[in-house]
């Protein structure tokens, strides 16, 4: 669908953030390398923060803004691509974080492309506040992954 409202959007994101926690979760299982296994649980966890970051974003955002109508024929590009980034469980430390990175990019330009793309102030400021917290998660995923590889 090319049109969709602003909650939906948002919506559609948290459930892909709870699918990598997931995806992440059973990869963690199947691998028999405690440094990935610990990556990966690591990584679990900040798809779930930015699960529940979301979630909280859209109780908080304005109604009005959450209804509006945005144009998302490119973002679900660049959600399909997103999805398309595999990890497996025999990929090396840099590797995995390197998918991970490459993800968290990817959501980034969804959330600028939608912040170019939306008509009024308001709309373009939520995703711009997406980056923002996309921004932070990826510092944040970084150094609990150079903290792994030092140890």
């Amino acid at each position: 669908m090319r049109f969709t409202q602003v909650k939906n959007m948002l919506e559609q994101i948290r459930d892909f953030h709870g699918q990598l926690a997931e995806y992440y979760d059973q990869l963690s299982s199947d691998t028999e390398q405690q440094r990935i296994k610990l990556l990966l649980e690591h990584m679990s966890k900040h798809e779930q923060d930015l699960q529940e970051g979301l979630r909280a974003y859209e109780e908080t955002a304005s109604r009005g803004a959450m209804d509006t109508y945005v144009d998302c024929e490119y973002c679900n590009e660049i959600l399909v691509t997103c999805k398309q980034t595999p990890i497996a469980p025999e990929t090396s430390v840099e590797g995995v974080v390197a998918a991970a990175m490459d993800i968290d990019n990817c959501l980034m330009r969804f959330f600028r492309e939608a912040a170019q793309q939306a008509e009024t102030e308001t709309v373009r400021e939520i995703f711009r506040n997406l980056v923002e917290m996309e921004e932070a998660e990826l510092r944040k995923l970084a150094l609990g992954a150079l903290q792994m590889t030092d140890t």
